[in-house]
């Protein structure tokens, strides 16, 4: 019964070592609808979950899971944050709970006349 005990752990243990992690972020902004992009790719528009995945890579490669977070809307200046991948390996705590970009209205030609 030990050895059955003791092998189910290692193998826990073996498959969190090899697999990912993951972590469900809410992404918001203000004004509303702006379209988000990770590392250049057009994910949706606000508010919008995405699933960040923090993957491990066996050695000697060394791959980073740093992410570009971009909020477009038009009428607006983009808003950038990067989240850059510097804790340990398979920890995806510096990506935070909720991602939140408040839009600044860009400037228009006709201001001050």
């Amino acid at each position: 019964m030990k050895r059955i005990i003791w092998t189910a752990m290692m193998m826990g243990m073996l498959g969190m070592a090899l697999g990912c992690t993951s972590k469900l972020v809410r992404i918001d902004s203000k004004p509303a609808f702006a379209d988000i992009h990770i590392n250049g790719v057009y994910i949706g528009k606000t508010p919008i979950y995405h699933q960040f995945k923090d993957m491990w890579y066996p050695w000697p490669m060394k791959k980073t899971d740093d992410y570009v977070v971009q909020a477009r809307l038009k009428g607006y200046e983009d808003d950038v944050k990067i989240f850059q991948d510097t804790p340990p390996i398979s920890d995806i705590r510096y990506v935070p709970d909720e991602i939140f970009f408040s839009m600044i209205p860009l400037e228009t030609s006709n201001a001050g006349k």
